[in-house]
C-alpha cells in the first residue's frame, strides 16, 4: 500500500505572527468534489511540517453537519476499502466491510437500511483516523462515497481537528497527488502558497 507524504514548510519570518494570532495549520481531505471537516488542524506547527497517510478509511453514522462544530460519531467505526460496502443495518449498527460485486475503483458504499441519517468517513494521517467527511444532509438510501487524494492547505482560527466547514476565509493551496506520492508546498515570506515539487 502506497504511503503519501506532504511536506509542509513555513517562512520563519511568518511563524511569529502566525502563533501569536492563534492560527492552525488545517489540512483537509477531497471526499467526491467536497472538502467539509479538518482533517488535521495543528497548533504545534515549526518551520518543517510531514503529514503522512495511506489508503485506509472506516465509516460511520454521524450527528448532523453543522458548521463550526466537531464531527460526532452516532455508530460504531468500521474500516473500510475501495470496492467494498457495509452495511448500516436497521437496528443501527454499522456492519464490517464485505467485497462489493459492483463496486467501483476509487469508490467504496454504506447500504443504509435504517433510515434517514448522516454518514462520515475518517482517514489515516499520522498514524492516527481523523474525520475527512461528514456528509453535509441527512441521507435515506444508500450512499456512494469517493476519497480523493487532494488535500486542502490553509491556515485557520479556532480550527480544530474534526471540524466541520463550509467556506475557508483567507489563502489556500489545493495539492493533488498522482504517479507522485510526495508532495512539497511553501507559505512564503510573502504569505502566499507555492508548490515546490
Amino acid at each position: 500500500m502506497a504511503t503519501y507524504t506532504l511536506q509542509v514548510t513555513i517562512d520563519t519570518s511568518q511563524l511569529p505572527d502566525l502563533k501569536k494570532s492563534g492560527y492552525h495549520l488545517c489540512l483537509a481531505r477531497k471526499v467526491g468534489d467536497t472538502y467539509n471537516v479538518i482533517w488535521k488542524g495543528d497548533k504545534q506547527f515549526l518551520m518543517s511540517n510531514e503529514f503522512q497517510w495511506t489508503q485506509r478509511y472506516r465509516v460511520f453514522a454521524s450527528k448532523a453537519f453543522e458548521e463550526g462544530t466537531l464531527v460526532r460519531a452516532a455508530s460504531n467505526e468500521e474500516d473500510i476499502e475501495y470496492k467494498q460496502e457495509c452495511l448500516f443495518d436497521e437496528y443501527g449498527v454499522m456492519q464490517s466491510a464485505r467485497d462489493d460485486p459492483e463496486g467501483k475503483e476509487g469508490t467504496f458504499d454504506i447500504v443504509n437500511k435504517y433510515g434517514i441519517i448522516n454518514f462520515a468517513v475518517s482517514a489515516e494521517v499520522n498514524g492516527e483516523y481523523s474525520v475527512i467527511y461528514n456528509t453535509p444532509d441527512a441521507i435515506k438510501g444508500n450512499v456512494a462515497l469517493t476519497p480523493i487524494n487532494q488535500v486542502r492547505v490553509w491556515f485557520g482560527l479556532k480550527a480544530e481537528t474534526g471540524t466541520m466547514f463550509v467556506d475557508i476565509s483567507g489563502e489556500y493551496i489545493d495539492v493533488k497527488y498522482g504517479d507522485k506520492y510526495t508532495k512539497e508546498i511553501l507559505y512564503d515570506a510573502d504569505g502566499n502558497w507555492r508548490l515546490l515539487g
